[in-house]
This record gives C-alpha cells, sequence and structure tokens, in this order.
C-alpha cells in the first residue's frame, strides 16, 4: 500500500542532555559543512565560473577570426541555441531530481521487492531516456540539414548548414545535461564539474579546427555539437561501467514522463532568464547609443555571479532529494550553496567599488564606460538573483510550483521598473535590486523555513521525510543516521 502524505515530523533529542559534548559537536558540524561544500558545491561553482571565462575566450577568439559579418551569423546562431538549451537544461534537473530521490529510497524498494537495489540501479534507469534522446539527436541532425535552407531565412543568416545543426545541437545538449543528472544523482560532484570545463574547453579547440579547415560559421557552431556529443560519450562510458543498463529495475518512467516532470524547471529557468535578461533590452530601447552600449557591458560583468548561481543548484537539487529520502535537513546544500554564492558575491561586490571603471574599460574600451556609475548597483542586483536562482532550484527540488507565481509577480514588476526607471542606469539598477530581494527574502522564507513532504518516484510520499513544526523537528517511524551539518 502507498503512503498517504502525511507529514510525521521528528524531533531529535535536545542538546541540552549533552552539554558536555555540544562545543564538540559545533566543531564537527562546521568541519562536515566545509567538507561538503569544498568537495560538492565549490567544484561546480567553479566550474560554471570557468566556464564563463571559456565562453568570453570562445567570443573573442571568433569575433576576430570570424570578421564582423560571420560573427554576426554566430552570435544569431548561439543565441537561438540558448533558448532552445532551456528544455535540456530542465531534463537536467528533472533528471538529477528523480535519480537522487530513487537512489534515497533504494533500500526501502529492497525490502519492497525483495531484490537487490542500490544507488547504481537508480542511475541505470537514465539509460533508457538516454537511448531514446540520442535516436531523437540523430534524427535532428537528419532532419535540420534537409531543412537548413528555411532555417537559414527564418534566423536570417548566411550560412545554411550552421542553421540546420541548430536542431541537433539543443538535441545533444539534451543528452549531455540527462547523462550529467544520472552522475549528480550519484553524488559525483566533481565529475560532472569536469565535463563542464571539459565541454567548455572542447568547444574552442573543435571550434577552431573545423573553422581552420575552412568550414567558417558553420564549423565555428559545429564546435559546440561536437564537444557536447564527446562529453556525453565519456559520462556515458563511465555510466556504463558503475550503473549498466542491465542494472535497470522494472518501474522507470519513459522519456515523455520526464519531459512532462521538467515542465516546471523549464518555465523556472525561463522566468529567470527573462528576468535576467529584459532591463538590458529596455535600456538598449530608452536611452542613448552610448549609454545603452555602457548598460550592457556593466550587466555583462555583473552577470558573473549567475554563472556560480548555476553550479551551485546543481549540487542543491540532488543533495536537497536525497536528504529528504534519508531524514534528513534537506536545507543544508541551500545552506552550503548560500556561504559559497555570498562569499563570491561580497568579492565581486567588492571588486565593483574598488575598481570598477578599470574594470569596464580594460574589458570592453573606454566607449563603453557611460553607464560604470550602475555597476555596483546592478552587481547587488545579479547577486541577489543568482540566490533567487538557487532557492528557485530547491523549491523545485522539493517538487513545488511556488518558483512560477513568484517569478511571474516579479517580472511584471521588472517590466513596470524598467518602464519608469529605464532611462536612468542607476535608478533602474536600483529598481532591480528591490525586486530581486523581494523574491530572495520570499524564497528564503517559504523554503528554509519549512520544508515540506517530498514524494517519491512513484508518487508516494517519502515516510522519511521531516517537516518543521513550532521550533523543532519531529521525526518519522524511520530510523537514520544523521550527518552532524544537520543538527
Amino acid at each position: 500500500m502507498p503512503h498517504a502524505k502525511a507529514e510525521v515530523p521528528w524531533v531529535p533529542e535536545p542538546s541540552v542532555d549533552r552539554p558536555a559534548r555540544h562545543g564538540k559537536s559545533a566543531v564537527r558540524t562546521l568541519g562536515f559543512t566545509v567538507k561538503r561544500a569544498a568537495t560538492g558545491a565549490l567544484p561546480l561553482a567553479l566550474a560554471t565560473a570557468a566556464q564563463n571565462v571559456l565562453g568570453l575566450l570562445f567570443t573573442l577568439v571568433f569575433a576576430r577570426w570570424l570578421g564582423a559579418g560571420g560573427y554576426a551569423s554566430l552570435a544569431v546562431l548561439v543565441s537561438a541555441f540558448l533558448v532552445l538549451s532551456v528544455p535540456g537544461t530542465a531534463l537536467q534537473v528533472a533528471t538529477a531530481r528523480r535519480l537522487g530521490q530513487a537512489a534515497s529510497l533504494a533500500s526501502r524498494r529492497d525490502s519492497d521487492n525483495q531484490r537487490a537495489s542500490t544507488p547504481a540501479h537508480a542511475a541505470a534507469g537514465a539509460w533508457p531516456w538516454l537511448r531514446a534522446l540520442a535516436l531523437i539527436t540523430a534524427v535532428s541532425l537528419v532532419l535540420g540539414l534537409a531543412a537548413r535552407e528555411p532555417l537559414a531565412r527564418l534566423l536570417a543568416v548566411d550560412t545554411a548548414w550552421g542553421a540546420g545543426l541548430l536542431p541537433a545541437t539543443a538535441a545533444s545538449w539534451a543528452l549531455l545535461g540527462v547523462a550529467r543528472g544520472a552522475w549528480q544523482a550519484l553524488g559525483h560532484y566533481r565529475l560532472v564539474a569536469a565535463s563542464i570545463v571539459g565541454d567548455a574547453s572542447l568547444r574552442i579547440v573543435a571550434a577552431a579546427a573545423l573553422v581552420a579547415c575552412g568550414l567558417d560559421v558553420a564549423g565555428a557552431f559545429a564546435g559546440s555539437g561536437v564537444s557536447f556529443v564527446l562529453v556525453a560519450l565519456v559520462l556515458l562510458a563511465l555510466l556504463y561501467r558503475s550503473a549498466p543498463p542491465r542494472a535497470v529495475l522494472a518501474g522507470h518512467p519513459p522519456l515523455s514522463r520526464l519531459v512532462r516532470e521538467s515542465a516546471v524547471p523549464t518555465a523556472v529557468l525561463a522566468l529567470l532568464l527573462a528576468l535576467q535578461e529584459l532591463h538590458v533590452i529596455f535600456a538598449k530601447h530608452l536611452n542613448s547609443e552610448r549609454v545603452a552600449g555602457g548598460y550592457a557591458a556593466v550587466a555583462v560583468a555583473a552577470k558573473a555571479l549567475m554563472w556560480v548561481a548555476v553550479g551551485l543548484s546543481m549540487y542543491v537539487v540532488p543533495e536537497s532529494v536525497r536528504r529528504i529520502g534519508q531524514a534528513r535537513d534537506p536545507r543544508t546544500p541551500a545552506f552550503h550553496a548560500g556561504v559559497l554564492l555570498t562569499a563570491c558575491a561580497v568579492a565581486v561586490v567588492a571588486l565593483f567599488i574598488l575598481a570598477g571603471n578599470e574594470l569596464v574599460r580594460a574589458a570592453f574600451g573606454p566607449e563603453l564606460t557611460g553607464a560604470v556609475s550602475a555597476l555596483f548597483p546592478l552587481g547587488v542586483a545579479m547577486a541577489l538573483l543568482a540566490a533567487t536562482y538557487v532557492l528557485a532550484q530547491y523549491h523545485v527540488a522539493l517538487g513545488r510550483c511556488l518558483p512560477i507565481p513568484v517569478l511571474c509577480a516579479a517580472l511584471v514588476i521588472e517590466i513596470a521598473a524598467a518602464l519608469r526607471f529605464g532611462h536612468d542606469p542607476n535608478l533602474l539598477a536600483w529598481s532591480l535590486v528591490a525586486v530581486f530581494f523581494a523574491t530572495t527574502v520570499m524564497f528564503t522564507a517559504s523554503g528554509l523555513a519549512c520544508p515540506s513532504v517530498v514524494s517519491d518516484p512513484e508518487g508516494e510520499a517519502c515516510p522519511r521525510t521531516r517537516r518543521l513544526t513550532g521550533s523543532t523537528y519531529e521525526r518519522t517511524t524511520d530510523s537514520a543516521t544523521h550527518d552532524p551539518a544537520d543538527r
């Protein structure tokens, strides 16, 4: 019989019963927190930050190599890919959530099914999805190349072959995302981090080789698809050794079910992308070319923290779900991510205060310093949006739809603020600070103060779920081993 979705709380032993051990427990808790953050969240944050730097290097190299006309077409193709990549990124979130949850419930399934059930069996559940996505990638390549001329006209680019590669590139990104999601579910965050850096590095190498062979814009864009496929193959080869397809247990849903489960992550990612970019579009329309260009430049600099948030969310989603299934506090990964994000935000904002003008002048040139005074408030705004990003992913991990109405409301307010204050970059940036501060506070209050029941992959309420009641935790009938960071 499936468990009813009743929230049965737990109260740990009062710390006052062990006064002599309180100091040692606090030290152990701090040490464990630092260790988990250093081995889980930190590598992913550093990897996505490095990915941002390598992406900038890609832009600088090929803008010079292809010239103004060629790079304009490449920029359109990359922008179209970024839009099409949102569903693939959402599939990665859904994969990490579902398989991480299944891994945490492996012991329970063992007692139910009377057969071996381990995290490897849970991760092996990704193989049917991976096979389906590999087939979709191959079909997308054939169909995209066949329809390359209409796609090129639709995108208004000069390279038909590059336009024809767009569908397959988006599909290969989804394939890579599901492969990464499986490894996230197993807790191999350093491998995922290495794949992020490897993908960004290989993209430059592959694109350079293809352009050198005379493929020009199409070759530069094809480098992305080549890197996605190669890195995915490496991850799949390693997954085959750790969780081969024969380890799949019955009951894993088809890819169509995973796509439906990724609907909320897709909506959340799309809204976050809109919050990140719309104010730049409004500033361009409401200001002179010099001010608009300067605002775009400081926005690029300020958005560096968003890449850190992307990496941290890759840690928060599977860890939160895993802890729910093991009767451990799901807020701990969000705390780890918050500490690291705060440290990065303080460092970046301090840099903007002390050397913002010099930074923008060195990176973008003296002609794009027209809005450098907005760098500090915009840096604060992007730090708050980065916190919103991580907390929204935390809510998604817990199976909540709360981020959607909150982010929709924030987007409406941002548009209104941009229309009202868009003519002044400083006022626009400070209005964004107010909007993103409100979303951060709302997500923090509703998420970290009150973790809720999370359903297992089959829709059952996990019997080891905790809920905050008053100022204490209560526990279900199942026993569990608690790590020091949960206290």
